[in-house]
């Protein structure tokens, strides 16, 4: 196996494969680091260590269930009667997100990878707002948006990403140039706050944390193996 960070010396991306179970990205069979997970080698990433094991996994599940709604609701597909009762509000708080800032979605759980930085991620929508201006959001069911998602966004959000189809495929451009960013936290009482990531050193921030993970690749045999995510 196979592990790839900083740039792709030239070569031209052409397949991008997720791994759900393992959240493990590889383009061209190549062990491709995620946003997140370079967020987290770094210290950045919310610690959630005092939480209770139970009441961690069943936020998780209620999150992946949430999204899931949403993304019918994006496709037009969406069965409310399906919508488990304590996730109701929080589908409502997206489609009122979605209806009163005039969102249209146009993907979901859009993969993406940077050649010349070499890393990969999933953004949440990717759509337009009024006027036509392309937009990335990111979307949460938190209790508190965390920082660092300002700078989760400047990754997906940067110059010279390329896109695979949703779960994973052929690589292409983006069709899109500095997109708006957007943090989303859908809440309890069916409402939203929204959270705009317009800092112009976000991604000079970001780009310190994939250096920092570049810096810590090649020294790995040094500093022993990092945790996965």
């Amino acid at each position: 196996m196979t592990t790839s960070i900083g740039g792709t010396d030239g070569h031209t991306p052409r397949w991008l494969e997720f791994e759900p179970s393992t959240h493990t990205y590889r383009v061209d069979g190549a062990v491709i680091p995620s946003v997140t997970q370079l967020l987290d080698d770094a210290g950045l990433t919310p610690d959630y260590s005092f939480v209770p094991p139970a009441v961690l996994q069943h936020a998780r599940a209620r999150g992946i269930h949430v999204d899931l709604c949403c993304d019918l609701l994006d496709a037009d597909d969406l069965d409310w009667s399906s919508v488990h009762p304590e996730a109701l509000p929080f589908v409502e708080a997206w489609l009122a997100f979605r209806d009163y800032e005039g969102f249209t979605p146009l993907a979901s759980q859009v993969p993406l990878y940077h050649p010349r930085y070499g890393y990969a991620g999933t953004a949440d929508v990717v759509g337009v707002l009024p006027g036509g201006r392309p937009t990335i959001v990111e979307r949460k069911t938190t209790s508190k948006m965390a920082a660092t998602y300002a700078l989760q966004t400047a990754g997906y959000g940067q110059d010279g990403m390329w896109y695979a189809p949703a779960g994973g495929g052929v690589l292409a451009p983006v069709p899109w140039e500095r997109p708006v960013r957007l943090g989303v936290q859908l809440r309890r009482d069916g409402r939203y706050t929204l959270v705009p990531y317009d800092d112009p050193e976000d991604l000079a921030a970001f780009l310190g944390v994939v250096a920092l993970g570049r810096w810590r690749g090649a020294r790995r045999d040094v500093l022993g193996s990092r945790r996965s995510r």
